[in-house]
């Protein structure tokens, strides 16, 4: 079981810094020209987000269930 302040960090960080973060790398690709695989890159991070929300999102249901 994971410690509250840990818990709703890592749930900040999915909520808010990973969509912000693709937006960002989103739009200076767009606005710089960079060269990279940025639909790749998008898919892989959002991916990992969506699996590790989802985790978070059955461990908390399972923790209510307890308490």
């Amino acid at each position: 079981m994971l410690p509250q302040k840990l818990y709703e960090a890592l749930r900040w960080i999915l909520v808010i810094v990973v969509p912000a973060f693709t937006l960002l790398l989103t739009t200076l690709t767009e606005a710089w020209g960079w060269d990279i695989p940025l639909e790749g890159i998008i898919i892989t991070i959002e991916a990992i987000a969506l699996f590790l929300g989802t985790i978070f999102g059955i461990s908390k249901i399972q923790h209510d269930k307890d308490n």
